[in-house]
């Protein structure tokens, strides 16, 4: 009667071996991973850079425009030397520009608006579109343009919602800052440009005459 050979006692089988290995060399491939990553073992992967809108005219005179508003005043940019100003570049459709558009009306209405100010730049939507918006989601007191064909967002390579460029009290653009602002943010911005770093101001804002 043949009898299968078995390995030599103390001498475990390739099979066994091969079954002890899989979980270390499993191991060792999600060190290699993570190493690749510039992360440590058992860290989240880093998060690969964010394209960033055009930041070209980042410490440079704000270009001026002139643009009708939704109550058919003429709004010129220029005509708020003096204050910082918030330019915001939205629609009735982007998610993020819905959610921010309280926080703007609160602002407008706060201490820190004898400091700031918001224009909202509309991407050339219809007038009686963005009134229903405005009167559904309750909000007033912001002054809204409109840019019927584009011209000013291509003025300032806006081209994505929202962006808002933050321009200090000389007209000279200081931040881009990319997606929805929240109240926090305009107050640091304002803080930071028109009040040496503190809030609330102690000293009132100079304007121009």
């Amino acid at each position: 009667m043949s009898l299968t050979p078995t390995p030599p006692r103390g001498k475990p089988s390739p099979v066994l071996l091969l079954f002890l290995l899989m979980p270390l060399l499993g191991i060792l491939a999600a060190v290699g991973f993570a190493l690749a990553n510039g992360s440590p073992a058992g860290a989240p992967p880093t998060p690969l850079p964010v394209t960033l809108a055009d930041v070209s005219l980042v410490n440079r005179p704000a270009p001026n425009f002139e643009l009708p508003s939704l109550d058919g005043a003429t709004v010129r940019l220029s005509s708020y030397r003096g204050q910082v100003v918030f330019l915001n570049f939205w629609a009735t459709w982007c998610e993020p520009c819905q959610r921010e558009m309280p926080a703007f009306a609160a602002f407008m209405t706060s201490d820190a608006a004898s400091y700031g100010t918001i224009l909202t730049v509309n991407n050339a939507e219809p007038p009686d579109l963005i009134q229903t918006f405005l009167t559904d989601n309750h909000v007033s007191g912001i002054p809204v343009l409109l840019d019927a064909q584009g011209n000013v967002f291509d003025l300032y390579n806006a081209d994505r919602l929202p962006t808002t460029y933050v321009i200090d009290a000389q007209g000279v653009v200081r931040y881009v800052h990319l997606g929805e602002m929240k109240p926090d943010d305009l107050i640091a911005y304002v803080a930071e440009l028109a009040c040496d770093g503190a809030w609330p101001c102690n000293s009132t804002p100079e304007t121009e005459g």
